[in-house]
This record gives C-alpha cells, structure tokens and sequence, in this order.
C-alpha cells in the first residue's frame, strides 16, 4: 500500500509542475485568432461533381491503367452510387471508355446505364486529356473528332463541356477549337488568368471565338470531409458568384470517397456550411449564363506551367511529331486515290487504329515527358505500331497514284510527291537498284523535260547483279499537293556540274549564304546573307551550351533550375572536316566531347535552298544539365513569334522557356529582316537580347533517373530574310522541314496522268491547308478539306479540285452545316482573321 500511495504522490507531483508550466509558458502566448467564417453560408451553394482524375500512364504503364486502375475506380464509383442514388460523377477521356468496352463489356454496360440516368456525366470531349501546347493543330482537333464521336456514337452524348484540369497550359487557339468542336464550355485547373484571378471568365481567342471557362475551387480532388467554407472564402474574392462547382475525389483515380459521402450527409444541413447538391456541368454553366453576374472576358493564351516539359523525354516528342507528320500525309493521299478513282479502298482501319495510339500517347503526362521510365518505353512500341500501320497505308496510296502515271522513257522512273499546298523546289532523296553493266560508274538523273539535273550520290552498294544508290537531288517546282517525274540511268562516270556551292575547311557557300566557322571551336562565326547584302549573326553562332539545371529533385521533369553556370561546348576545341562536297549540298561536320556526351553537327547548305541547316546526332549522358543551341542574330526587338497549334503568337522576348512548333522568327521592329529558327521535332525555346536559343536535351531525373539517357538525331534550321516572318513565309518553310519531299521508284507503263501534275491548288499564300481526308465512318464517301488563315487577314480563299465536288462548311467533328454554292471545280471560301475553316466536299459525278 505504502509502494502505492508513494507512486501516486510521485505522479501528483509532476502534473502540479506540468499544470503551472503551462500556465507560465501561456502567459506569453498570443490569444487564438479565431480563423474568418463565410457569412451567411447557406447563401451559397456547392454543385457537386464526383470526379475520377486517371492519369493514363504517369508513375504506372498504360497497362495497370487498363487492368487496374480504369475498372477499380469505376466499379468503386458505381457501389458509391448505389450507396447514395442521387450521387453525380463526370468522367472525361474517350480513350478510357473504349478501353472498357474492349476489355470490361459488363462494366461498360453498368456505366451505359447510369449514362442514361443521367448520373454519369461523359465530359471533355476529347480523346484523352491531352497535353494542349506541343501536339499540332490538326491531332488537337483529332482529339475531338475522335473523341465526341465516340460520345455520341456509344451513348448518344454530344458533349458539350471541355475538361481539362491537369493539362500544363492552354494554347490561344483552344477557344476556337473548341467552339468549332460544339464545345461551350471549358474546365481547366493550371495556368488561371492573372494577376486577378477570377474562377469564372469568358476566354477569347485569337479570332474572337469564345467559350465560358472554369477553374474549379478547390482544384479537382476535394476532400470534403473537413467542409467547404474555406475553399468558398477563397473562392468568392474576385468574384460576384455565389455558386461554385465543387469536383471531389481521390486522386489519381479511385472517384468519391467513403469520407466524401459522409461529409455530405454531416454537412447537408450545417447552417455553418455552403448547401450541398448535386450537380451536372452544362447545368452548371447555363445557370452562370443565365444569371445576372458580370463574367469579364480574357483575351490571351493561358500558360506556362512546367516548362521543363517542353524538352524532357526527346524520343516520346520526337515520335509524336513523326506520327503526325506521316498519318496526315498518308490521309492526304489516301483520300487522293479513293476519291479518284484508282481504287475503292481507304485504309481507315489503319489510319484510325494510328491515330488513336497518337492521341493516347499525348496525354499530358506522357507527351510532356513526366512519366516514369517504363511508360515511354512502353509507347515507343506503341509507336512503332503508328509507323508500321501509316507507312502501310502511305506505300499504298502512292503505289496505287503512281500506277496511273505515263513513267515511258529511257531508265527507270523516280516519282517525287509534293504533300503540301504549294509549288516546292527542295532537296530529294531518292534510293534505287540498277542492273550492272558497262556503265555503272554512278548515275544520271533527268527531270521531265529530259533536262540532265545535278545528282549527288551518298551511297553506293553492289548487290548481286546490281548496283543499290542512295543519292540526292534538288527536285525544282514540283506541283502542288502533287508530282513531277524524274528518271535514273547508269553512268560510266561521275557527272560533272558546276553550281554555287562551294566549301573548304571553314567555309560553306551558295548562291544565298556565305558561311564561316571558327577553325577551332566549329561554331559559326558569320553568315553573310548575299541576296540582301547583311550579316546574319551578331556574335557567334550555333553554339551548344551546356547549362546547370538544378531543379527541385523531385520535380525535374517538370521545373527548370537553370543557373548562370554554363559552358560553351567546343571552347577547348572541337574536330572539324568536310565530309561532303557536291553539287547538290556541302557539308563540314563538328565533332566535340563534353563529359561523358558525345555531339555530331553537319552544318550543310544546298543548292538553290535558302536555309543554313544542322543535322545533329548526340550520345547524352549527363545529369542535371540543359543543353541549348544558341544564334545571335543582328536583329532587334522587344517581341518574337512563335507557332502554335493551327497559328502564331507573338511574345516578349524575355528570355522565358515557352513552347513552339515547328518555328520562332525574330524579325526587326522595322519590319525589314528577320530570321527564323525551324525544327523537326523540339518545342522549348527562348529568345532574350537577339539571342535565339533552341532547348535540345535536358538530365532530368525524377520521375525518371535515366530520362533521355542515349542517342538522338535532330535537324534545325536558319532561315534568314528580307521582311517579317509572315512576309518571307516562315511558315511554309516550318512544314517543309517536316515534310519532305517523297521520291518513290515506279514501274514503266503507259498511263492517263501526264508526267507533272497537280491535284490541288490552294491560294492565296496566308492560307495554309492541314488536312485533306476521307470523312469519317466506314460508309462515308466525303472528303475533308481544313484550312487556317495564319496571318491575321480577312481572306477569300481559291482552292481547286481534281473533280467537280458539291462543298458543305463542317465543323471540327465534320457535322455539316451549310452547303456553299453549286457544284464545281473551283471552290471559293471567305476565311476571317486566324480562323479554321472546314469543308466537306462530295466528288460530283457527271
């Protein structure tokens, strides 16, 4: 008893010092301040939106996506609705659907039913929620086309309600896209406008479309088990609405909560609480139009959240613009051939099998480049299906153009196709196999008139009984969207011809540029322009810097962290030699070792071409730095120009990282010279003080350690010029790098196609045309004609026809609206200021 009653005094003691140390130590604090409640709550009410972000491949592949987390949050979502009926849930991503039709057609019926409820909610429209700066114009509206159909088709759904709240910025053509896709409103959580942020604007493009936006309070995964006041105090403060879509969930899948459903039982009634009911996004939207509250409108492009995004994972990026480049010509001809008449097969399911793996593959995390290792070696298989599918139905489209074309003539023929909407005079490559004889030294080459043509061979191969070349050529004036006729015969010696190119150590020539490099470092140190008599350069040139990029660790896939520490790769010397010398292109390769990366540069100019090019190949093996290449150029302004999707935007030039297309162009504020930067697969660029700079591989390492870790090949430009960017066609050459010329071998035959044609023609030059294609559905027989005005003018635009055709203006999912005119040859079209223009046309018979 005694051992008790000592313990207990023991413990007594200590909390009578434990009790006064807290009332000493309160004296100094500061009193509780009571934190600020809404007034008046039940003023203000909650539409709630039960919501399922699924990340289709981020820190997981695209298969644990299918097989895990697609059907577990989805069967998830349906025992919540069950448990309380009157729950609503809304769920973008077509790609998702589909995926559960093919694999879980039990639970896609499940989730039919509830559709036709009207308790799960199909939103966004698109095919995945996808990256909205880096695809082209033509896969964002793909994005739609494939995914509204999809909607309608499945549920009978025309989704009327964008969604994208994780996307890492906004291009300024999206209101447009997305009105022209019958889409009115738009959910989005990244990049708000600032320095007033307001959760409800209208935002206006660059043509003037609009559409009613929405940055959901609260992000788009609220927990509401601790109530919403907070969330609307911070809500209501630039605003007069008093009403707010909540959308509430777990992240990364998984949909409304157990503690969700109870909060909205706890709070349904609180007085202290906003009112709880559940709602529906377009009824959400139309209550806001309908309303008396002032929306202001917001006129300019909402971005840039993580630019880092714009470089990491070149391969992935690289990959995507190769895709789109060859589906969009493999349609363009695909539909040439159908339509025609010189066979009745489309391949629509190879095009639309393609397509889909490229829209999947830009969701945001996968195209930006912030997923783990596994899921980008997942889609370049993925990939690899894109190439083997569209280069199918390419080879055939051509094969079948081509077997109606009259190749008579002395050799063999070569047949170059122009894929673009105006006349190109450009290099070709051409690969042919002739028979050995006597006279098999090298090769002729012949244009269509029987003109001899320079003819450089790269490769030359002895197989069997024949020779195997691989040459290049300037193919001069080949039609638009159309083809001229070359033939290749033996020669029993190298032909001889004389034209401006010239190169030695140091130095390139051609009839436009003159170009000198540093004997020591092989950076550019002038290229004189001698068509308008300027240096180009305002220091030198070319140079790859290597930059310390620092990030917070575990955001470097997504945050730059450039410092002021950088090197100039080459300073210490770099290996320099001519490794080709020809009349067609003369070339002088830099080698340099920086580190443990090896880099590879072909500075190259060809005859009759007005562009300085650089062919790069690097082995990178860094970590924790950017690698850019860096052009002075003698031109001065306080903005640059920058493509975007169906478009361009002019901004500050103040030395951000901000995405692009195919090009940049600074041009003088005086609108006399300029110079344009052109690419074939990068999108990070900056410009600060004349300094133009192109962002070409970055160590990022998480989520991936080992992120670009390996070998890449790039092509970037210089095209230098008299007048604005727009004035010299900036754009016409951005897609020209992209595209290049196509030089398939044919078979002599007899034919009714004469040996040059065009098929279309397209005018005036502001016009630029981005898809020709079969509409879409098996038993569809239109073709669709889209077209943008890229320079800011009210347009009346010509365009031309191989047929008569009736033509109905369309929309981006290719409903028909309006027929334009009788039947006809020649088109005319009115086009205003940036605006997209789509026709379907029908082939008129007779």
């Amino acid at each position: 008893m005694k051992r008790i009653i000592k313990t207990l005094a023991f413990i007594s003691f200590f909390f009578v010092i434990f009790c006064l140390y807290q009332v000493s130590s309160g004296q100094d604090q500061q009193p509780v301040k009571t934190p600020p409640t809404l007034k008046n709550p039940r003023d203000y009410t909650a539409y709630l939106i039960g919501h399922a972000h699924i990340d289709l491949s981020w820190l997981w592949i695209w298969e644990e996506t299918v097989h895990d987390r697609v059907p577990n949050t989805f069967l998830g979502t349906l025992a919540q609705m069950d448990r309380m009926p009157a729950l609503t849930f809304a769920q973008s991503q077509a790609a998702i659907y589909e995926v559960i039709e093919k694999e879980y057609p039990v639970l896609f019926q499940m989730i039919t039913k509830k559709i036709k409820e009207g308790t799960w909610i199909p939103v966004g429209g698109m095919w995945v929620e996808s990256d909205l700066n880096l695809p082209d114009g033509e896969a964002l509206a793909r994005q739609f086309l494939y995914g509204k159909r999809y909607f309608l088709e499945k549920f009978g759904v025309d989704v009327r309600v964008g969604w994208n709240p994780d996307s890492f910025g906004q291009n300024w053509q999206l209101p447009q896209i997305l009105q022209k896709s019958g889409v009115k409103y738009y959910v989005f959580g990244r990049c708000a406008p600032s320095p007033d942020p307001t959760h409800v604007f209208w935002w206006e493009g660059m043509d003037g479309s609009k559409v009613l936006a929405f940055v959901p309070p609260g992000e788009y995964n609220v927990d509401l088990k601790s109530g919403l006041s907070e969330i609307f105090l911070r809500a209501i403060k630039n605003t007069g609405l008093k009403d707010f879509m909540i959308l509430y969930s777990e992240d990364y899948g998984g949909g409304p909560r157990n503690s969700d459903l109870e909060a909205i039982r706890k709070y349904k009634n609180d007085r202290t609480q906003p009112k709880m009911e559940f709602g529906v996004p377009e009824d959400y939207f139309k209550n806001i139009e309908a309303s008396a509250v002032q929306i202001p409108t917001v006129k300019k492009e909402l971005n840039f959240a993580f630019p880092a995004c714009y470089t990491t994972q070149a391969e992935t990026k690289k990959n995507n613009r190769k895709s789109e480049n060859l589906l969009l010509t493999a349609e363009k001809f695909s539909a040439l051939a159908a339509t025609s008449g010189y066979r009745d097969f489309y391949p629509e399911r190879d095009l639309d099998e393609a397509w889909k793996i490229v829209l999947r593959n830009q969701f945001h995390d996968i195209l930006a480049g912030s997923s783990i290792g596994p899921v980008h070696d997942e889609v370049r298989e993925f990939y690899r299906e894109v190439f083997r599918r569209g280069n199918r139905a390419l080879d055939f489209s051509l094969e079948t153009i081509t077997s109606m074309i009259d190749t008579r003539g002395e050799g063999l023929p070569l047949i170059v196709y122009n894929q673009l909407f105006w006349e190109r005079t450009e290099p070709a490559v051409g690969e042919i196999s002739l028979v050995q004889n006597s006279s098999s030294a090298s090769i002729k080459i012949f244009d269509s008139a029987g003109l001899e043509i320079p003819v450089q061979v790269i490769e030359k191969q002895p197989e069997e009984s024949k020779n195997f070349y691989r040459f290049i050529f300037i193919a001069e004036n080949v039609p638009s969207m159309g083809y001229k006729v070359y033939r290749v015969v033996n020669s029993d010696a190298v032909p001889e011809f004389k034209t401006s190119l010239a190169v030695t150590a140091d130095k390139l020539e051609n009839e436009y540029f003159k170009v000198i490099l540093n004997p020591l470092t092989g950076w550019i140190k002038s290229i004189y322009d001698k068509t308008n008599g300027k240096e180009v350069l305002a220091g030198e040139g070319n140079v790859l810097q290597a930059i310390v990029d620092e990030p917070k660790e575990d955001m470097s896939a997504w945050e730059l962290g450039l410092k002021d520490t950088y090197w100039n790769i080459g300073e210490a010397g770099a290996k320099i030699e001519v490794i080709e010398r020809g009349p067609v292109r003369v070339v002088i390769r830099i080698k340099n070792i920086f580190r443990n990366s090896e880099f590879e540069q072909d500075v190259m100019l060809y005859h009759k071409v007005p562009r300085v090019d650089c062919q790069m190949r690097l082995n990178w093996q860094e970590r924790k730095l950017m690698i850019k290449a860096a052009f002075p150029v003698n031109v001065k302004n306080e903005t640059a120009e920058f493509e975007i999707p169906f478009g361009s935007i002019i901004r500050p030039t103040n030395g951000a990282e901000v995405p692009s297309l195919k090009w940049i162009d600074v041009s003088d504020s005086s609108g006399d010279y300029g110079v344009s930067l052109l690419n074939d697969c990068k999108y990070g660029f900056d410009v600060k003080g004349g300094t133009m700079r192109i962002s070409i591989i970055r160590g990022a390492t998480s989520p991936d350690p080992e992120a670009d870790r390996g070998c890449h090949e790039l092509l970037y430009s210089l095209y230098p010029h008299r007048g604005t960017g727009k004035e010299a066609n900036t754009i016409r050459r951005g897609y020209e790098l992209n595209n290049q010329l196509l030089a398939k071998v044919g078979m002599v035959h007899a034919g009714p196609l004469p040996a040059v044609h065009s098929f279309f023609q397209v005018e005036p030059e502001n016009v630029i045309v981005t898809a020709l294609k079969k509409e879409m559905g098996y038993y569809s027989r239109g073709v669709i004609l889209r077209l943008y005005e890229s320079q800011g003018k009210k347009t009346e635009v010509k365009v031309k026809f191989p047929w008569k055709v009736e033509v109905y203006e369309t929309n981006l999912i290719e409903q028909p609206s309006k027929k334009t005119g009788e039947a006809s040859q020649q088109v005319l079209l009115t086009v205003e200021p940036y605006e997209i223009k789509t026709v379907k046309v029908f082939r008129k018979v007779g």
